[in-house]
């Protein structure tokens, strides 16, 4: 037992140290850039995340409180119909739709909302979360109850004639990015290190949950239901080692399975730390290489700085559009509209049909410091939980491809 205290300290000193001397590095930024491909000759399209901002209220669960439903104005949604720009409304399970969940408000803002939105022409997909008590993403540990709730969002939707374009899953952790964040912007390494042992590196739970979201998209596309995915981005590098420990670690299940109709992946620059533009395009490059068209790249989060600047938003998209990015969801609608109002929410819609070209998008997809760091950051604490899987679980690491088949 010593001994393999022993390992994981010793691996998780090494990333410590790596991330102190990657942030603490002198000098420019990296010269590395994405390339840029000769021509562009599509335009992007623009879409928001929506419907996570509402009101006080006594509800045990308080993310089902009302909606805050004030960026939702006139002109907002002339904005979004104007520009055929979706909205990706967030759909609690148990809340919003399917039967009432333990502590969940009852709402019914969302049904008039996508009976608007389909009035007006703005395209709909449904952002579907589990309520607080049931871990508020969709996780390796609630993937059953994911599987009802896409099958209880596709009854609602039939029930209420709703038109949707998709459901999409939030792939994160089931306590959110905490750990990240933490060994991100302060250095600290002890949240990840709690997250190293047999209960949540367990190779045999986690075919468990990609088998039951495998099964899930297959229902899906059964029913004829599209079902897209947005996952964290260190869900990406976690397949670079050729395993899956870093997702079993945080209890994320996002690769595989690998069916998902499209994927956006969340490279938020706006991280606590401006992580730059070369982050975001690095992202964009490595999830078209794995996934082709059906990678694409989701940004925020607006109003927080970097992105408290409307110009930084809409660059990024531009320099997303001319690397070939073809959907664009921005989080979100009501933080856009609050720091930039309807022109603002106009200004991005049109970014897409701007893309960067030639010196200018070269400078954007350039690295710098932060976001170099970043990832090797990523790649350190998944190497970490690879090593720690054997010694904490006594099996190796699930590998990828071909895991859990």
């Amino acid at each position: 037992m010593k001994n393999q205290l022993s390992a994981r300290v010793s691996a998780l000193a090494a990333a410590s140290a790596l991330l102190c001397s990657a942030f603490t590095a002198a000098g420019a930024p990296s010269a590395g850039a994405t390339p840029a491909p000769a021509v562009r000759t599509l335009d992007a399209q623009v879409a928001f995340w929506a419907g996570q901002t509402v009101q006080p209220c006594l509800a045990l669960d308080p993310l089902t409180c009302p909606r805050d439903l004030s960026a939702f104005t006139a002109d907002v949604w002339s904005a979004l119909a104007d520009g055929h720009s979706p909205l990706y409304l967030d759909l609690v399970y148990g809340s919003d739709f399917g039967p009432a969940r333990p502590g969940a408000n009852q709402r019914t803002d969302a049904l008039a909302l996508v009976q608007q939105a389909n009035t007006r022409g703005v395209p709909v997909s449904a952002w579907i979360t589990m309520p607080l008590a049931d871990g508020v993403f969709d996780t390796e540990q609630n993937a059953a109850l994911v599987r009802s709730a896409v099958e209880d969002f596709h009854t609602w939707s039939l029930a209420h004639g709703l038109q949707f374009s998709q459901a999409v899953l939030d792939l994160e952790s089931p306590l959110g990015d905490q750990a990240v964040t933490q060994a991100l912007t302060q250095h600290d390494l002890s949240a990840f290190n709690a997250l190293l042992n047999a209960h949540a590196l367990d190779p045999v739970a986690q075919c468990s949950a990609i088998r039951t979201y495998a099964d899930t998209i297959a229902w899906a596309h059964q029913h004829g239901t599209p079902i897209s995915a947005s996952p964290v981005p260190y869900a990406l590098d976690d397949l670079d080692n050729a395993s899956i420990a870093l997702q079993a670690a945080l209890g994320i299940t996002a690769f595989p399975p690998t069916g998902y109709d499209q994927y956006y992946l969340q490279a938020y620059r706006a991280f606590g730390l401006d992580l730059g533009s070369g982050y975001v395009a690095s992202y964009f490059t490595d999830v078209q290489r794995r996934f082709g068209p059906a990678g694409q790249i989701s940004i925020g989060n607006t109003g927080i700085p970097p992105y408290d600047n409307l110009t930084t938003v809409a660059d990024d998209i531009r320099m997303l559009t001319g690397l070939g990015a073809t959907t664009i969801p921005v989080f979100d609608l009501e933080g856009t509209a609050k720091a930039f109002g309807p022109a603002g929410v106009t200004t991005l819609v049109q970014a897409g049909h701007s893309p960067m070209t030639g010196s200018e998008l070269t400078a954007a997809t350039r690295m710098t410091t932060t976001g170099t760091a970043a990832r090797a950051l990523f790649h350190t604490l998944d190497t970490a939980a690879t090593t720690a899987t054997p010694l904490a679980t006594g099996k190796q690491a699930n590998p990828y491809p071909g895991a859990c088949t």
